[in-house]
């Protein structure tokens, strides 16, 4: 089994960089068929250096990847799926603050907004 992760990435200056567009997602599809890999699959990273650390932006990236996968029956057949960092309070907090249900660790979407995306989601697929 064969399964990339999209995360985005840092480059040598430190900027956040995406790589879960068409582009990327097809450069991607093209490698796994070049290397007959077996049972390829791929996973979008929708926070992290895709997003630029900005968790509202997930929901966004997650739209812009399922498009891609209506536009390209080979991109369709790899995906299998996003991260999406989420929780019960939207935003992070810092350690001891005491927020019930607030991330001490990565910004998340809250629950409001994630229960929104889940039905979105059951719509699509």
């Amino acid at each position: 089994m064969t399964h990339s992760i999209l995360r985005g990435y840092v480059n040598k200056h430190g900027e956040s960089l995406p790589n879960y567009h068409y582009e990327d997602i097809e450069h991607l599809c093209g490698e796994y068929a070049k290397r007959r890999l077996d049972n390829p699959a791929l996973i979008v990273d929708c926070n992290h250096a895709n997003s630029g650390k900005k968790y509202k932006e997930q929901m966004r990236i997650a739209k812009e990847v399922l498009h891609s996968c209506a536009l390209d029956p080979e991109i369709n057949k790899f995906f299998k799926g996003f991260m999406i960092e989420s929780y019960i309070e939207e935003g992070s907090q810092k350690i001891g603050e005491g927020i019930y249900g607030k991330s001490i660790t990565d910004p998340c979407i809250g629950w409001r907004d994630t229960e929104d995306f889940i039905y979105y989601m059951a719509g699509k697929v």
